[in-house]
């Protein structure tokens, strides 16, 4: 392979997260926002969406979740929080003429 031949499944683009122009993976993202879209899938406890966890058997799961958030803390990096609960659509008020 020729050094100038991108390496398979690696695009030059912007990063979706940060926006940085460079080497991005499949879901167009940089090595940092990837690594921090897999650390917030450890943290949610989404298992088959994360590549670490993949080598990790089931029992020892919640320990890497331990080491990942004590490591990086409990707050996700990439994902947006969860937020309270919202109004339901339907229950817009309408000005009356």
């Amino acid at each position: 392979m020729l050094d100038d031949e991108p390496e398979f499944g690696v695009f030059e683009s912007g990063c979706q997260a940060c926006e940085v122009f460079g080497p991005v993976d499949d879901l167009g993202l940089c090595a940092a926002c990837s690594a921090k879209l897999d650390r917030d899938m450890i943290r949610q406890r989404a298992w088959d969406y994360s590549a670490t966890a993949f080598g990790v058997g089931p029992e020892n799961r919640e320990e890497l979740r331990a080491a990942t958030m004590a490591e990086h803390g409990d707050a996700p990096e990439l994902i947006a929080p969860e937020s309270g609960p919202q109004k339901p659509h339907g229950q817009r008020h309408r000005r009356r003429r």
